[in-house]
C-alpha cells in the first residue's frame, strides 16, 4: 500500500512546488524596469516594439514616483507635446492592473476625448500586452453576464480601471478607488453648478485619505498664466498651478564643452531663421554652441533636480521640447517662426505646445491717435482685394445696434470695411433697429474684381449689458444661418475664441420652443490680447518694408471715437482678498471694440486660422478672384499690396520688392542672438529662479 506509484516519485515535490509558486510574494519590480518588459508601443515610427527608457530617459524616475513602494501621493507632471509622457500613464494603468491590483480611475476632458484615448491608445496596448504575454488580465468585453469589461469600464483581478468624462458630474460620483489618472488637466472645466472637477475627482479618494495610501498621477500641456504668482487666481492653468505647488523637478544636461550641468532654455535658444536645422543652444555654464547630435547625448545622459523644497511639496516635473527626443533643434526653430507669423495666439500654441509653459496674454492697447496717423485711403464699403473673408460683429444697445464689417485675407491681415450705427428700438426683433440689421446682413458690398458679396458671418451679443434684450437676440438669429448669438464665456482667460454652443428654447413669454437658438461662448479675454497685438504691428504706413500678417488696415472714413472705442480697455492687476490677478478695465465707451472683437470670432468660426493653401485657393476662386493675382498676391501676399483693385506701387520701399515672394516672412534676427526672452518676458514664474 505505501509503495511510491511507479513514475510519479517527485509527485510531492511538483505538487509543492506548484503550490508555493501560486503563495509566492511578487518580488518588487519598479515600473520602470516593467515598462520595458512589457509596455508594447502601439502607434509612432516605433510602433510593435517594446517601450526603452533609452527613447525617453526623463521618464524612468516619474514612473518609479508612481509605484506603492514610493511614499508620494500626488506626481505632476507639466510637459510640451511630442514627450511620450502620456504612454506612461496607459502603462501604468497596465501595470496596476497586473502588479498592484486596485480600482483606478482614468479622467480626461471630454466624451469624444476619452473615445479617442480609448480607441487610439488604450484599448490597443492593452491588446499589444497580452498577446505578448500570453494571457489575459483584463476581462474581455465580449461577456452577457454583466462581469464582463465595457468600454469605460475594464475590469480585473482585485479592481477595475474606470474611464471618466472630468465635465460629467456622474462620471465623478459613486466610485472608490485608490489610484487615479488626471489626464489633460489644463483643459478641466468647472461643471455648473457642480463646482470644480478636481474636487468631484479627489473626492473619490476618500476612503484612502487617512492613511494616505492613494496615488494620482497628473499629466497635461499648460494653456494660460493669469500672471498671479501662486497660480491661485480663477482662469489660471490646472497643471502649472499643480506644478508651482510641487518641487518644480527640471531635466539638467551635462555641457559638452565643460561638464557643468544646466537646463535648456528658449531663452538660449539661438535660431537660424536661414537655416533652421543650424539651430542651437547657448549653454549656460560656458556659452557652448550645442548643436542637435549633441543635444540628443546630453539628454540621454541627463537627470532630474528639485529647485524647490518644503514639506508640502510633491514631485512635479517640466518636460518641454528641448528634452523630447521626439522633437530636434530644427523643428523647435521651425515652429517658432511659424508661431510668430500666427500673433499672439501662434506664440501661446508654441509656449504650450514647444515648451510645455503657460502663457500670460499681453494687453496694452496702443496709442489711438497713432493709429488714426496710420489711415489709408481705400474707400468705405469697399471689400479690398486681398479680403476674402467678409464678417461682422454687432453690439445691441437699447437705442440701437453697433455694427462694424471687417474683410480678413489669408495671413489674418484685416480692413475696416465700415462701421455703423442702426439706431432705433430694440425690444422688438422684427422693427426698428433689427429691421436695419437685417438690411446689412443682405446688403451687396461691391468687391476689387467687379462682383458683389454679401457677410458671411456675423456674431451678436445676446445682451447689451444693462439687461433686457437677450431673447429679441436669440429671436432674430433663430433661423437666420449668416449670424449667431453669442456670449462673454466666463472662463475667462482659459476659454477658447469660439466654445461649444449650447441651445436656448424659451420665448419672451417663457414657452418652450421646438427649434430653440443656438448660442455661442466666446473667449473675449484671450480675443482682445489678440486684437491688442495686432494693433501694434507696424505696416508700410509705418515705414515698414511690408504689411505683416495680422496687420490692420484702417481707412480715411473712420473718426477719432473709433479709434478711441477699439483701444477703450486695457489690462492690469487687480487684488481681491491677497490675489493678484490680470483682468480688463474700461476707460470709456467700447462698443466699437466689442464689435471687432465679435468679427474676430466670426472669422475664427469660418476658418480664419484653420485653413490650409489649398483651401484658401479654392475660396479665392470662389470669389472670382483672377488665378494669376491669387497665387501672387493673396496666397503669398507680397509687399505690392492690392488694396482695393489697385496696385499700391508709391507707398512701398524698394527693398520690399526682393520678398515679394513671402510677405508673412518676419524681417529676419541675427541667427546668434534672437532676442528669444522678450515674448517670455514675465511667463516663467517658478521657472528657475
Amino acid at each position: 500500500m505505501n509503495a511510491p506509484v511507479r513514475g510519479f516519485a517527485n509527485a510531492l515535490r511538483l505538487i509543492a512546488g506548484t503550490l508555493a509558486a501560486g503563495i509566492r510574494p511578487v518580488p518588487p519590480l519598479p515600473l520602470s524596469q516593467w515598462l520595458e518588459k512589457n509596455l508594447v508601443l502601439v502607434d509612432g515610427p516605433q510602433a510593435g516594439e517594446l517601450w526603452s527608457a533609452e527613447g525617453a530617459p526623463y521618464l524612468a524616475e516619474i514612473a518609479d514616483c508612481l509605484g506603492d513602494d514610493h511614499p508620494a501621493n500626488l506626481v505632476t507632471v507639466r510637459k510640451s507635446q511630442q514627450t511620450g509622457a502620456s504612454v506612461l500613464a496607459i502603462g501604468w494603468c497596465l501595470y496596476v492592473a497586473e502588479r498592484e491590483p486596485a480600482n483606478m480611475l482614468y479622467a480626461g476632458p471630454g466624451i469624444d476625448w476619452l473615445r479617442d484615448v480609448n480607441g487610439q491608445k488604450l484599448q490597443p496596448a492593452i491588446d499589444a500586452w497580452q498577446k505578448k504575454i500570453r494571457r489575459e488580465v483584463f476581462v474581455p468585453q465580449t461577456s452577457r453576464s454583466g462581469t464582463g469589461s465595457t468600454t469605460y469600464e475594464k475590469k480585473f483581478p482585485g479592481g477595475y480601471l474606470a474611464l471618466a468624462n472630468a465635465n460629467a458630474v456622474m462620471d465623478l460620483s459613486g466610485k472608490t478607488v485608490k489610484k487615479g489618472v488626471k489626464d489633460e488637466l489644463s483643459k478641466w472645466t468647472n461643471i455648473p453648478g457642480r463646482g470644480d472637477p478636481e474636487t468631484l475627482f479627489f473626492g473619490r479618494f476618500t476612503a484612502f485619505r487617512r492613511l494616505r495610501s492613494y496615488k494620482i498621477l497628473e499629466v497635461s500641456t499648460p494653456e494660460v498664466d493669469t500672471g498671479d504668482d501662486l497660480g491661485e487666481a480663477e482662469g489660471h492653468c490646472r497643471i502649472d498651478r499643480s506644478f508651482r505647488r510641487s518641487d518644480q523637478r527640471f531635466w539638467h544636461v551635462p555641457c559638452p564643452q565643460c561638464g557643468d550641468a544646466f537646463v535648456q532654455t528658449f531663452e538660449a535658444f539661438r535660431i537660424d531663421r536661414d537655416t533652421p536645422d543650424e539651430s542651437y543652444m547657448e549653454t549656460a555654464c560656458c556659452g557652448y554652441p550645442m548643436r542637435e547630435p549633441e543635444r540628443v547625448l546630453a539628454v540621454r545622459a541627463g537627470f532630474w533636480r528639485a529647485t524647490e523644497s518644503g514639506p508640502d511639496r510633491h514631485p512635479g516635473f517640466h518636460i518641454d521640447g528641448f528634452v523630447s527626443l521626439m522633437m530636434s533643434y530644427g523643428d523647435m526653430a521651425r515652429d517658432y517662426i511659424a508661431a510668430e507669423r500666427r500673433g499672439e495666439t501662434g506664440l501661446k500654441d508654441y509656449a504650450n505646445l514647444n515648451l510645455g509653459l503657460p502663457y500670460q496674454f499681453r494687453g496694452d492697447a496702443p496709442d489711438h491717435v497713432r493709429l488714426m496717423e496710420r489711415r489709408e485711403d481705400y474707400p468705405e464699403n469697399r471689400i479690398p482685394a486681398a479680403g476674402l473673408l467678409l464678417v461682422a460683429g454687432c453690439d445691441v444697445q437699447h437705442a440701437g445696434i453697433w455694427a462694424e464689417v471687417v474683410a480678413y485675407g489669408r495671413d489674418r491681415q484685416s480692413w475696416c470695411v465700415s462701421k455703423r450705427w442702426l439706431e432705433g428700438d430694440t425690444t422688438d426683433q422684427n422693427r426698428g433697429a433689427f429691421t436695419k440689421l437685417d438690411e446689412l446682413l443682405g446688403e451687396r458690398f461691391p468687391d476689387a474684381f467687379g462682383g458683389h458679396r454679401t457677410i458671411d458671418m456675423a456674431f451678436i451679443d445676446s445682451g447689451d449689458g444693462t439687461g433686457g434684450r437677450t431673447h429679441q437676440v436669440y429671436a432674430f438669429t433663430r433661423g437666420r444661418a449668416t449670424i449667431k448669438a453669442i456670449k462673454g464665456s466666463s472662463l475667462g482667460w482659459s476659454a477658447p475664441a469660439v466654445g461649444t454652443p449650447s441651445k436656448v428654447d424659451i420665448n419672451l413669454k417663457g414657452q418652450r420652443i421646438r427649434n430653440g437658438a443656438m448660442v455661442w461662448p466666446l473667449g473675449t479675454w484671450s480675443l482682445k490680447a489678440e486684437w491688442y497685438s495686432q494693433l501694434k504691428k507696424p505696416g508700410i504706413m509705418s515705414g515698414a518694408d511690408v504689411n505683416p500678417p495680422g496687420y490692420c488696415h484702417f481707412g480715411m472714413f473712420l473718426d477719432e471715437t473709433y479709434f478711441k472705442q477699439i483701444t477703450s480697455e486695457y489690462l492690469a492687476e487687480e487684488t481681491n482678498r491677497g490675489r493678484t490677478v490680470k483682468k480688463w478695465f474700461e476707460r470709456g465707451e467700447n462698443h466699437l471694440l466689442d464689435c471687432r472683437i465679435y468679427a474676430m470670432a466670426a472669422a475664427e468660426y469660418l476658418g480664419l486660422t484653420r485653413m490650409s493653401d489649398e483651401q484658401w485657393a479654392t475660396l479665392a476662386m470662389m470669389r472670382g478672384v483672377p488665378a494669376e493675382m491669387a497665387a501672387a498676391d493673396l496666397l503669398t501676399p507680397a509687399p505690392l499690396q492690392v488694396q482695393t483693385g489697385q496696385v499700391q506701387t508709391g507707398t512701398a520701399k524698394p527693398a520690399a520688392a526682393k520678398r515679394a515672394a513671402d510677405e508673412a516672412t518676419a524681417p529676419k534676427a541675427d541667427s546668434t542672438k534672437n532676442g528669444n526672452g522678450r515674448w517670455l518676458a514675465g511667463r516663467r514664474k517658478g521657472f528657475l529662479k
